[in-house]
């Protein structure tokens, strides 16, 4: 029960605007039992004021957690139970609770900068904020860290963090951040690295200005910090048709061979002496280079998926364990398999196995990125409306489209499509699929 503790009266100007907004109250949850709705909004947790959800977290640890909130211009308290291993069951507009923490930098081939408009609000927001590092793995430059970041970060252990090193050469590491003021990487990773932090590295290679020289010595760099860096990525520069280019270019094959051929030759190296390859190039340096891509095995535990890095390889290893799978017959059906360029060949293998099956008829909706160029081959960059182009004129009884396309509730594309309206100008029942056992159960489920 909600126990009043006093009135718009006395407080502070301004409060009702403070707090988190509960966006939502899962239904049974503790946060449900106690009272709260949505709308509330959260001014603290056992006492304390949470930053974010990493502090939430903490502050509610405890089988009882009394949350103070601010509804109908009064200050309530509730006061809510649960099981250890219960979470708390609401969702915030945002996990950052104070804001979300900007770029400092200006890189040339900044996805967000060259964005046109017309997509979803939260898409131009450019930030670089460590907390969503530790909380959904996206990559963060540290270059906007304050003392009281770097304790923070080390007293929550806040671990482990993505980070977007393209050099440890610092000159040229300034250069790609377009930051002359952009600090030592080597001495930030050393210093958090020192306090158990550990961290997973990326570098955006660009021709000519991190590859060659400079890349071998940066892989060198890291790798000398194994195990508080635990790999580096290797990932193509990305240029859309909308990228302040600033002269920059798009990697050449014979580019994304040499990177291939460098990073072939540490992994050999760092294989015998660390037990991991340790670097591993993305998946498009590899159709880039049309090159086979190495067994599932070569990416170990996979560190760098989040990153895309081994999306494909993992695909064709999941499909080989759940093929045994496929029904003899279905009801006559055509299905289309809707992807961005990059896992074309992929797909195009599994379809050719789906073709023993009596009754279906499988097709791989290969879709150009008009939107952003044709240069961008990934499915998790397809908007809505080169898709629903792309495919306006092609029977199906099923199209089954990629979970990537989709924001994180999976509900809206980039161009702000919801699922419902992209699939009210598709033909046929409309499926999402991540994994290669989501596309067998769309394709052949009854």
């Amino acid at each position: 029960m909600a126990v009043s503790m006093g009135s718009r009266t006395g407080l502070p100007a301004g409060w009702a605007r403070r707090g988190a907004v509960v966006a939502r109250v899962r239904r049974g949850g503790a946060a449900a039992r106690a009272g709260v709705r949505v709308d509330d909004r959260l001014l603290a947790v056992n006492g304390l004021q949470p930053r974010d959800a990493i502090d939430l977290a903490d502050a509610a640890a405890g089988d009882e957690v009394v949350l103070t909130l601010a509804r109908d211009e009064r200050v309530e308290t509730v006061r809510a139970t649960r099981s250890p291993a219960e979470d708390l069951g609401l969702e915030f507009a945002a996990p950052t609770l104070d804001g979300v923490r900007r770029c400092a930098n200006a890189c040339a081939f900044c996805f967000i900068d060259g964005l046109p408009e017309g997509m979803r609000n939260t898409l131009y927001i450019r930030d670089d904020d460590y907390r969503y590092s530790f909380l959904y793995g996206s990559f963060v430059t540290l270059t906007n860290l304050r003392a009281d970041d770097e304790d923070r970060i080390c007293f929550q252990r806040l671990s482990p963090l993505r980070v977007s090193v393209h050099a440890t050469d610092l000159a040229v590491r300034r250069q790609v951040l377009a930051n002359p003021h952009a600090p030592d990487i080597l001495t930030q990773l050393d210093r958090l690295g020192a306090a158990g932090i550990e961290f997973h590295t990326q570098v955006v290679l660009v021709p000519g200005v991190n590859d060659g020289l400079v890349l071998a010595r940066t892989i060198e760099d890291l790798a000398a910090r194994y195990p508080v860096v635990r790999s580096v990525a290797v990932v193509p520069v990305g240029l859309t048709r909308h990228s302040h280019t600033a002269g920059l270019r798009t990697l050449t094959p014979a580019d994304a061979a040499r990177a291939l051929d460098e990073c072939g030759r540490w992994q050999r190296r760092l294989r015998g002496g660390l037990g991991v390859r340790f670097v591993y190039p993305s998946d498009e340096l590899y159709l880039l280079a049309r090159r086979r891509f190495p067994p599932a095995s070569h990416y170990d535990d996979y560190p760098q998926l989040q990153n895309g890095v081994g999306l494909v390889p993992l695909f064709l290893a999941q499909w080989r364990r759940v093929r045994r799978r496929l029904p003899a017959a279905v009801s006559p059906r055509r299905v289309l398999w809707v992807c961005g360029q990059a896992m074309e060949r992929a797909l195009r293998l599994v379809a050719a196995e789906m073709a023993a099956v009596e009754g279906l008829t499988v097709e791989v909706a290969t879709v150009a990125n008009a939107f952003f160029g044709t240069g961008v081959t990934v499915s998790g960059l397809l908007t809505g409306a080169d898709v629903a182009r792309a495919l306006a004129d092609r029977p199906a009884d099923r199209i089954v489209l990629p979970r990537a396309m989709f924001d994180a509730a999976g509900e809206r594309t980039l161009d702000d499509f919801t699922l419902a309206d992209l699939a009210a100008r598709l033909p046929g029942a409309v499926y999402v699929g991540q994994t290669a056992k989501d596309l067998l159960e769309a394709t052949c489920a009854a």
